[in-house]
């Protein structure tokens, strides 16, 4: 009797029909839904993502960045792809490079209401003996000095403006001049972890050594510097002035009062930076530095009525910590739909990984902007031979760095440069921006690619 039944539960007599199953009967849903969910939520993840970069470029309303950022982050969250628990990881993972980054920007802050840089760009103007090619590449130095030491958002943010009050003051076409603020931001950016936002995430994540990193991208710094000024000299032959007044427009000379405020925040500027190189060579984190330094000339800026909360909270710029977590938690998430679990195929030779990062770096800055680009190398570069893999993360930085110059839009630092100079009544079109940088970047780019191809053959890194 059991075989019997057995039998009739399982087959359909030969005289019965088999109905044709129903494209709305439960178990057909079930198995479609079981089926199709994954890549469902994998298509909203990239459509996220995209929207999030375009709102991003396109900042409809005038919507910062970071809020636009934070609502894609946001929409990580509410679809599940990015757990809450995961956020004080993905949090600790960028906190060193965000308390570094909260101590230089009140640091420079305070030191720049106090006219340090103000000061040293007017040294430019004196050492130049009334020679405008002269100024022009004094200007540039400075600006690679102050990129080098206290990070490109320090010369885009503070030295731009210093420069355009100091040409405008003198009559002179400020484009050329503000122009090299723009691109040695991006170009002399390489040589130390500081330096970049990108430095850092990469520092910090392959633990490179502060000693080891300067000394391998010293030379592709240098060159990246130099070609680049060369370039400038003569695309801007015919609008920097063979000679000009140090004096202002109406004749009279321009004098920076140095008083104690002024010498102490220099003093205490000079320390942190002291102490950052100090704190990198006995592998301490950096921030320790940049906290202490800028605590330090905090209390004493409070002590003589020179801050006020108003102040710091612009220092401290908030939208870009806000920004740069939330990006983070936006890439966590396209690297959890769209990479884990799948090999990507990267080059096991140097030249080959050098060639890889930058152009992967330049072309994906221009497409995602440079800090999500570097934030989705990471994981990328940790998949690659251990042989190559320090070379793919410096091929990558030359790439994220420079690369994102060739756009009005490929790095953060450009965007907040084109916002400043167009505050002051500057137009700087996007058809003449690339003008200049179609070319320069990518003569740039070969030069500091093949510069960092023979330090790496020849000192074996």
């Amino acid at each position: 009797m059991k075989k019997v039944l057995d039998t009739l539960h399982n087959r359909r007599p030969r005289c019965m029909k088999a109905r044709p199953t129903q494209p709305d009967e439960r178990a057909f849903n079930l198995f479609h839904l079981h089926w199709n969910i994954p890549r469902v939520i994998d298509l909203l993840v990239l459509a996220i993502v995209a929207t999030t970069l375009i709102l991003m470029l396109v900042r409809p309303w005038g919507v910062a960045e970071a809020w636009v950022a934070a609502t894609g982050a946001l929409a990580m969250l509410a679809i599940q792809v990015v757990s809450l628990d995961a956020i004080p990881h993905l949090i600790g993972q960028t906190s060193n490079v965000l308390l570094f980054l909260a101590g230089m920007m009140l640091l420079t802050g305070i030191a720049e209401r106090a006219r340090v840089f103000e000061l040293l760009a007017e040294g430019c103007v004196r050492l130049a003996h009334e020679r405008g090619h002269v100024l022009f590449i004094n200007l540039f130095v400075l600006g690679a000095v102050v990129t080098a030491t206290l990070s490109l958002d320090v010369t885009i943010i503070m030295l731009t403006p210093i420069v355009y009050a100091l040409t405008s003051r003198r009559k002179l076409d400020a484009l050329p001049f503000l122009f090299s603020c723009a691109f040695v931001a991006n170009t002399a950016s390489l040589v130390l972890p500081v330096s970049n936002l990108t430095n850092l995430l990469v520092f910090e994540r392959f633990d490179l050594g502060f000693g080891a990193f300067a000394s391998v991208m010293w030379w592709p710094n240098l060159v990246a510097a130099i070609s680049n000024l060369l370039i400038f000299l003569w695309i801007f032959r015919h609008r920097i002035p063979g000679r000009f007044s140090a004096d202002d427009a109406d004749g009279n000379a321009v004098v920076i009062a140095i008083d104690r405020w002024m010498i102490v925040s220099g003093l205490v500027l000079t320390g942190t930076l002291v102490g950052i190189f100090a704190f990198g060579l006995a592998n301490m984190p950096l921030w320790w530095a940049s906290i202490g330094g800028a605590g330090i000339l905090a209390v004493l800026a409070i002590i003589n009525g020179r801050i006020n909360g108003a102040q710091v909270v612009r220092d401290l710029s908030p939208g870009i910590f806000v920004f740069i977590v939330s990006m983070t938690v936006l890439v966590d998430g396209f690297q959890r739909s769209w990479l884990d679990g799948r090999k990507i195929p990267l080059p096991d030779t140097v030249p080959g990984a050098i060639v890889a990062g930058i152009a992967g770096g330049a072309i994906g800055s221009n497409i995602v902007n440079n800090v999500p680009m570097t934030v989705l190398a990471l994981s990328l570069i940790q998949q690659a031979h251990p042989a190559v893999q320090s070379a793919l993360a410096y091929g990558t930085l030359v790439g994220t760095n420079i690369g994102p110059a060739l756009t009005t839009y490929g790095s953060l630092a450009t965007m907040l440069w084109l916002t400043s100079v167009r505050r002051r009544g500057i137009e700087v079109s996007t058809r003449e921006y690339m003008r200049v940088s179609l070319m320069t970047v990518p003569i740039v780019l070969v030069a500091t690619g093949a510069t960092l191809l023979l330090v790496l053959t020849i000192g074996g890194g």
